[in-house]
Parts: structure tokens; sequence; C-alpha cells
């Protein structure tokens, strides 16, 4: 059944290019890929919690993506002759990184985690250079190459892990599965562990965009098209962040945990501040928001570093939480990108009054900023709480450095884009419907994780946390 629920976007994307009527193949799409989001339910009791919850987060936001998709097929396609550059492809294409991610977060190995973390590059790389126009195309390829760099230091940790378990007794096809890891817990040259889960995390933390290793993050996540921008930061990212969580639950059990604690402080506090600082030069839209998916990268990446059943929880909230805030971002910033026709902050004035996009951008920016009533701002709360109990407090100085910047960057560009009188623009046809639904849903998501903490899903991320962390 694990198959069927991995198959099933790229199946249904590859179906519904045989109905050539656009209203039937619209509807097909859209049909497909609500049985695709809903293929993750089946799967409780088969895997994890963790797992699970990740599963759940990808076919949602894959779901809203497609749906957003769906309902901007009036949109200037791919103006590049290449094939990756047609409306069918892109649907194709989509329902390929929806699958790839699911191989991801359904995987009971590192070695399967890699292979979906690698599928998830190919699938994405052609998406980010959809447009065809030069700087898309470069962005692509600084995507792929970069992207490539962490991938291949990821899969040298794993080949050296497998060596380090094998030499402890495991099978070689327990060797990789953390399952087996922790179960065993095998007695292991400690020397060789710390390089290993060292080297992964590090290349898991290229794909998820953390300091020093962004550079390509906010070319590619502001030159894809925004369902896909969605998806990028929304999505793909918090895939790698779970490939880093399952890393640091390995490491602890073989005694390499301090150390990837330290590294993801380091990672973490670099990847706040330096995202927060930038953040206050940026004047397109896109851009500022693909800034702001590092600085939540590396907020996630310090509540891991100071551990903790706080620190596990903080960091999972805050993934689910930007999860559904970052896409809503994405989603409005590709409606305001269609009524205006420019991301430039300095061209976008009177949002608030001219249409369903502004709207919805300015409570996505509000959640970004960490403002209640949205979910991030529980999540940062418990962010300082797990800084205080670890007593790290030369990280915890970054972190709060790094969300005060954030803050005064995406209220600054709020104030800016949604007060005031709009400029004369192009007439343009306006948002669909559909369009606006998947947004809509995007930033109710964002809402309602506010309330995760005291839910079923809370006390199943508390679980998560307390077990990872060794805790009673």
């Amino acid at each position: 059944m694990i198959g069927v629920a991995i198959a099933a976007p790229l199946l249904g994307a590859l179906i519904a290019l045989a109905f050539r009527v656009r209203a039937q193949r619209q509807a097909v799409r859209i049909a497909l890929a609500v049985a695709a989001a809903l293929l993750p339910v089946t799967l409780a009791g088969s895997v994890d919690a963790l797992s699970l919850l990740f599963a759940a987060l990808v076919s949602i936001l894959g779901l809203l993506a497609t749906v957003f998709s769906a309902g901007a097929e009036s949109l200037d396609w791919g103006s590049g002759e290449a094939v990756w550059s047609r409306k069918p492809v892109y649907f194709v294409l989509l329902g390929a990184f929806w699958s790839a991610m699911l191989v991801v977060v359904l995987a009971d190995n590192f070695a399967l985690l890699w292979l979906g973390i690698s599928a998830t590059t190919l699938a994405t790389a052609f998406l980010v250079g959809f447009s065809g126009e030069a700087a898309a195309l470069e962005a692509a390829w600084k995507y792929l190459v970069l992207c490539s760099v962490g991938i291949a230091l990821a899969l040298l940790g794993i080949v050296v892990l497998g060596h380090v378990t094998m030499a402890a007794g495991l099978s070689p096809l327990q060797a990789l599965s953390w399952t087996s890891i922790a179960a065993h817990a095998p007695a292991t040259a400690l020397p060789l562990a710390r390089l290993a889960t060292a080297l992964m995390a590090i290349g898991f933390a290229t794909k998820a965009g953390l300091v020093p290793m962004h550079a390509w993050l906010p070319d590619a996540h502001s030159k894809a098209p925004a369902p896909i921008s969605g998806l990028l930061s929304g999505v793909l990212v918090s895939c790698a962040l779970y490939a880093i969580v399952r890393t640091l639950s390995v490491a602890a059990v073989l005694g390499a945990g301090p150390v990837i604690h330290t590294l993801l402080l380091v990672l973490g506090s670099l990847s706040t501040v330096v995202a927060g600082t930038l953040m206050l030069s940026q004047r397109d839209l896109k851009r500022l928001l693909a800034y702001s998916t590092v600085e939540h990268a590396g907020i996630v990446a310090l509540a891991l570093g100071f551990g903790g059943p706080i620190g596990l929880f903080a960091a999972l909230f805050h993934i689910v939480a930007h999860a559904f805030a970052k896409s809503a971002a994405f989603f409005a910033a590709g409606m305001v990108q269609r009524e205006r026709r420019t991301t430039e902050l300095g061209a976008l004035h009177g949002l608030i009054s001219t249409g369903a996009g502004g709207r919805f951008l300015l409570g996505a920016m509000t959640a970004l900023c960490g403002m209640p009533p949205f979910g991030l701002f529980i999540s940062e709360l418990l962010l300082v709480a797990a800084g205080v109990a670890s007593r790290q407090w030369i990280p915890l100085g970054f972190g709060l450095l790094g969300i005060a910047l954030g803050f005064i960057a995406l209220s600054r560009a709020a104030i800016e884009i949604e007060g005031g009188r709009a400029k004369a623009a192009p007439q343009r046809p306006a948002t669909s419907r559909l369009s606006a639904i998947a947004a809509g849903l995007a930033l109710a998501g964002a809402l309602l994780a506010i309330a995760v903490p005291w839910t079923p899903l809370g006390t199943v991320l508390h679980a998560t946390s307390s077990r990872i962390e060794g805790a009673p």
C-alpha cells in the first residue's frame, strides 16, 4: 500500500493527460489529486507517526498546489521552447515532485530516503527553470549543482554509516534502517559514527537551505512558478529537515548526538542572522519570502540543536506551521503577480483593497512574522523555552536577533505594499476561484496550527520528540 500511495500523484498526473477537453482534464486532475492526498491515511499502523505526519503534510500541500495550478491554467506558461516548458509537462513534473517527496518521508532507511531526495532534485530542477527565462534557467542550474554537492556529501555519510553499523553486527539489510539501529543500539567506533552523521547532516542541510549552503535557495524559490515556490519552501525544505531529524535520532543512538547538536546550533545561528539581515535589503516579494525560508529553516535547526523534548517538539511544530504559512504566502504572491504583473515591492501598493491576493498575502506575512493568532507564534515561544532549558545562551541570542530582523523586514514590506494607493497596472483577468480557494485553505492551515499542541496531533508530536531524544 505504501507503493500505491507514493505512485498515486504521478499516476494521476499521467492519467489526466488522456483527457483532451480542458474542463474534463481539470476535473479529473483535481479528483485524482484528492484521491492521492487521502491515500496516506490508509498507512496508519504501517509507518511510524513521524512518517505519517510528514506524508500528510506533503499530500495536503501537494493537493493545494495542484488545485492552485489547475485554476491558473490561463496563466502565461513557459516561454521557452523546451519540452518541460509546456503546460501538460508541468503537471507531470508536479506529480513526480509530489511522489518523490513521499518517497523521502515514507522510506524506512537512509538509502531510500536518499533516493527520494535525489528524485526531488531532478523533478524540481525542471520546474525552477520552467518559464524558460535566462534568470530562471540560471537558477535551475545553480540549484542542481549546489544541491548535488549536498546530496553527494549525504551519500558519503550514508556509506560510512553503513560501514559502521555492519561492523557493529547489523546485517546489510538492517545497516541503514534507523529502526534497526535504535533497536540494537550497536557499540560503534565513535569517530566514524561522528563523521557519518555529520556528513549526512551537512548534506541534508544543503537541501534545507541552511547558511552557508543556502546560495541556491533564494534564486530557485523566487524564479519558480508560484505554486512550485510554495512547495519548495513549504514542503521540500520540510522534507530535508525531516531527514536531519532522522539523522539526529541515529546520532543519539550511536553516541554522536552532542556533535550533531553543536553543528545544528552553529548552522541555525548563522541562518537566522544572515537570512534576517539579507531580508532587510530585498526589493522583490518572492525573493524576500525565499530568504524568510532560510530564516525559518534556521529556527528549526536551532530548536533541534537545543534538543530535549521541548526543542524537538518546537522544531516539529514549527515545520508544520511554517509549511502552511509559507505555502499560503507564495500562493498569494502568485495571485498578486497575476493581478499586477510584477513582484517588485516598489511597484506594489494598496494590495489590501484591490484583490483577494493582497489580503491573503497580508495574513500570510503576519503568520511568518510570528504574530498571534498563528501557529508560528507558539513554536517560537517554545524555541525560547528550549533555549533557556538547554542554557545555550549565545545561540539563543542569535536566534532572537534573527527573528527580530525577519520581523522587521516582513512587517516593513507588508506596510509598504498593503497600504497606500494602488498604482495603475495593465488590466489582467482576475485570479481564478480555484487558486483563491487553495491560497485560502493554506492560510487557514497556518491559522489553525496554533491549536496543534492541544490536539491529538500535539500528543503525537510530543511522543515522537520524546522518543527521538530518548526521554521517558
